[in-house]
């Protein structure tokens, strides 16, 4: 004990930072965070730590004493590797405690003293057992009368409330968890008294208490509990894996038992994609601000002014045929923009994107969000611990909602925030709402018929991630205490989740190439370039396949977005070695080339762009502009005049050529072209330099000046003074008499 006082007095009360001692951990350092670590328990006063790290010093102690003695131990690098993981277990739960005692202010300290008031995790497991099989004998006794069976049902609702309330808050601010704690955890999800709902909220604790600290016995249990049948847990359970694994890797890449663990999925070519549709839709949530902007500022303003810029008819006289004669919509609805914007709403909600953020997040004021848990209950209207939902236990409305919720692109939070706004229609509002419904059932059909199929509709595994996400994406970016919170996904646009994010990851993912194609296919569609740039890199080989070439061009492009201009031509150079006569490449090369001054290059392939497409005035007037940066005037002239012949007024094809007729000597053919201009446009500035500059070549220097002096400014100055030494270069005009002229317009010589 006091060998462990002195060394902690002699950091002199100095910060120690949790995060260096975790560095310093994975580094093997021992000797300066034994010392951090006895400061820390001492200061935290934890008994149970203080004893934990004892052991370990003394352990340590003894090894270094053994080596002074001259002994070998084959076993002491293993034995000081596994000090290093158990010092670092313990820096984790020193850092939680210290939260506790320092920061009582915050929402994860207040739940976690709360929660001293619970005799155990095992008594919170029991209950629930216990009241969830309560709720289902209930249920099913057809012996209890109507009213005692829904008073019975109401105060069982109220416990199993009150009990998930500390199943989640218990979870969430839990400490490393211990063998005990695992298996009462495994207990849960392989209950066949819990519901699966019940099931999923427990998922998400774990995986928000993984985001507050790490635990690789966490960890364990989110990939071992994909493996239950139930998709709303498998999948949750994954999104919550991934998203702490990325984060926590270099706490947790010493563990074997967590890497034999992933290793065993190695094979599970399903496993594989909803790994990949995973990382896909997480980093489809970066998008999302960029997403709600377009919906907020475009596209829902677009749709409403076209509801509201046509005369609407009643909906008693609308035709039913004209949506659909000759595949047009009816009169008051025919707005190309309109539809337009529907379809690229449809277009990113298809590819996953959060178009309902911004319509739901001024919707989360409601008392059911005010308790945590309530922002991952999946959605269910079986849910009763609610009044709210209790009013559409039957009726009328219950069988709207189910049909407007049946198959919804709607979040489970959206959802619930979607029964309270409803529950909040008056009367009229209600019966309103059914007479609206009820005329646009297709004829012969009822609603409970429409309701009844809703029955049949179950969620895919693409959906309940996808929802799963939005509502962690809510919590982190809605929830009132959010500033106590590191957000997940803020942290995502800077760190993508990839195949290569760590060694474990890419050793699992990189076999199958399909896949990996399509999400770097999807990172690069999503901005998210040196993400892309890795594995698209990594898909590329020596092998001159013809198959290769779309990789190259995407490697250039990313190259491109990144500012690589270097990186960026070569990759373009090996896709149109691979697959010649391709446009997008050649385009791409020759424009590159000619932006980085590589004017012999960028005239070669626009030449041969020409010969795929010899009448695009485009490509005719940048080889044609090439040609003429490396002074091949004569040959840039006969594209020129093929551009004047395909497009006779164009001023820009008249000014280009007018120039390169005075630099190939033929000035009396380029005044044509001038004094076109000028008839064209009086107030033409360059074709009136271009007047001046041949006055100055027929020896007319005063008239020249005169002609030059009051166009000439800041705009102008650097592009005439260019041609005019073009001019000297290709012997038209001597050098002094242009020094002589360029001084007398600087000076301003009368």
């Amino acid at each position: 004990m006091g060998e462990r006082k002195r060394i902690s007095e002699e950091l002199n009360d100095s910060e120690v930072d949790y995060i260096d001692i975790h560095n310093k951990l994975r580094k093997g350092n021992l000797a300066d965070t034994f010392p951090m670590i006895l400061h820390k328990v001492i200061e935290v006063s934890s008994w149970e730590l203080a004893e934990e790290t004892e052991t370990l010093w003394n352990t340590y102690q003894q090894m270094l004493q053994f080596m002074l003695q001259g002994i070998n131990d084959a076993q002491s690098e293993r034995i000081r590797t596994d000090i290093c993981h158990q010092l670092s277990y313990i820096a984790s739960r020193l850092e939680r405690l210290e939260r506790i005692k320092n920061h009582g202010e915050e929402k994860y300290v207040s739940v976690s003293k709360e929660m001293k008031r619970i005799p155990s995790f095992e008594s919170i497991v029991s209950q629930l057992e216990s009241v969830s099989q309560e709720m289902s004998e209930v249920s099913q006794d057809e012996l209890l009368r109507d009213a005692i069976r829904q008073h019975k049902m109401d105060a069982l609702i109220e416990e199993h409330e009150s009990t998930m309330l500390n199943l989640f808050n218990w979870t969430w601010t839990s400490d490393i968890w211990q063998n005990a704690d695992v298996d009462l955890a495994n207990r849960i999800i392989l209950s066949d008294q819990i519901s699966a709902n019940d099931k999923a909220v427990f998922i998400t604790a774990t995986t928000l208490s993984l985001l507050e600290f790490v635990d690789a016995a966490k960890l364990l249990f989110l990939l071992d509990s994909y493996l239950v049948e139930d998709d709303m847990v498998s999948q949750r359970a994954l999104v919550g894996f991934l998203l702490a694994f990325h984060f926590s890797f270099a706490q947790v890449k010493d563990n074997q038992d967590l890497k034999d663990r992933l290793q065993i999925y190695s094979d599970d070519a399903a496993f594989i994609h909803d790994l990949y549709a995973t990382m896909m839709q997480l980093q489809m949530s970066c998008t999302t601000e960029s997403v709600t902007s377009r919906m907020r500022n475009d596209i829902m303003p677009a749709l409403m002014r076209g509801l509201t810029t046509g005369k609407k008819p009643d909906a008693q006289n609308i035709d039913p045929d004209a949506f659909i004669k000759n595949g047009e919509n009816p009169e008051w609805m025919d707005n190309e923009k309109m539809n337009k914007k529907m379809q690229e709403m449809a277009e990113m909600q298809l590819d996953g994107a959060d178009v309902y953020f911004a319509s739901f997040s001024t919707l989360k004021g409601y008392p059911f969000f005010h308790q945590m848990p309530h922002w991952f209950y999946p959605f269910s209207l079986e849910n009763n611990h609610t009044p709210e939902l209790k009013k559409f236990s039957d009726g009328m409305v219950n069988k709207i909602i189910r049909l407007i919720l049946k198959g919804s692109p709607f979040c489970n939070s959206d959802k619930y925030s979607l029964c309270f706004t409803f529950s909040n229609l008056g009367g009229m509002a209600e019966n309103a709402l059914s007479e609206q419904v009820s005329r646009q059932l297709p004829e012969g059909m009822d609603l409970d018929e429409l309701a009844d199929s809703d029955q049949l509709h179950q969620p895919k595994k693409a959906d309940i991630r996808r929802h799963y996400v939005f509502d962690l994406y809510r919590f982190y970016n809605i929830y009132p205490y959010k500033q106590q919170f590191t957000n997940p996904f803020a942290l995502l646009k800077e760190q993508p989740v990839t195949p290569f994010s760590n060694p474990w990851l890419e050793e699992l993912m990189t076999n199958d190439k399909e896949e990996m194609a399509q999400y770097a296919d999807f990172l690069m569609r999503k901005e998210f370039y040196q993400a892309a740039l890795d594995i698209f890199t990594t898909l590329a080989t020596n092998e001159f396949d013809t198959e290769l070439a779309s990789i190259w061009q995407k490697i250039g492009f990313c190259h491109q977005k990144l500012n690589h201009s270097e990186e960026t031509i070569h990759a373009y150079s090996v896709a149109n070695s691979i697959k010649p006569n391709s446009k997008w490449t050649l385009s791409h090369l020759a424009m590159l080339c000619y932006n980085t001054g590589r004017m012999e290059d960028a005239s070669k392939y626009y030449q041969e762009l020409l010969e795929i497409n010899p009448e695009s005035l485009k490509y005719l007037m940048n080889s044609a502009q090439s040609l003429m940066q490396c002074e091949h005037y004569e040959e840039a002239l006969p594209l020129l005049y093929k551009a004047s012949f395909l497009d006779e007024e164009s001023p820009l094809v008249k000014m280009q050529l007018a120039w390169c007729l005075i630099v190939n000597g033929k000035k009396e053919e380029a005044m044509k072209f001038v004094f076109e201009l000028q008839t064209e446009d009086t107030t033409r500035e360059d074709a009136a330099i271009l007047l001046g500059i041949v006055m100055l070549l027929d020896g007319k220097v005063k008239e020249a000046y005169n002609q030059l002096h009051p166009l000439i400014n800041a705009n102008n100055k650097a592009d005439t003074m260019q041609k005019l030494d073009t001019l000297c270069r290709q012997k038209l005009l001597q050098r002094t008499t242009l020094t002589l002229f360029t001084d007398a317009l600087v000076l301003h010589i009368q």
